[in-house]
């Protein structure tokens, strides 16, 4: 019997550790397993300071870490990243059936759910 968690997008080889939940940390994460998302790390970022100050709220702030929180928990885990992917492409397919959008739509959300239950929300 097998003591790892069963867990359907639990890899062992996950590229790196999930990070903290910090500008720094989330952006060295975004570095190392997608440094083509880098400059959209840094663009959202800037922007979120930026209507932070504007409306004197640190919503915008939390917003942006769990947004790239939750992309650092998925794409670190290649198994959970090519799922994800596979589910969105059935969902933009014209040539889905209505049962295969509802499944990947699923898949879509258990694997939302999973990353977010990974950075500490619900």
């Amino acid at each position: 019997m097998s003591t790892q968690p069963v867990e359907p997008y639990g890899d062992p080889d996950a590229l790196i550790p999930q990070p903290a939940m910090t500008r720094e940390a989330l952006r060295e994460a975004v570095r190392h397993i997608r440094p083509l998302n880098l400059a959209q790390y840094d663009r959202e970022l800037g922007e979120a300071f930026d209507q932070a100050v504007r409306t004197e709220s640190i919503g915008w702030m939390r917003t942006f870490l769990i947004k790239w929180a939750v992309f650092v928990a998925i794409e670190r885990q290649p198994a959970r990243a090519a799922a994800l992917r596979a589910a969105e492409r059935t969902t933009g397919d014209p040539e889905s059936s209505d049962q295969q959008v509802l499944e990947a739509q699923s898949e879509i959300a258990r694997i939302l759910d999973a990353a977010e239950k990974e950075i500490g929300l619900g």
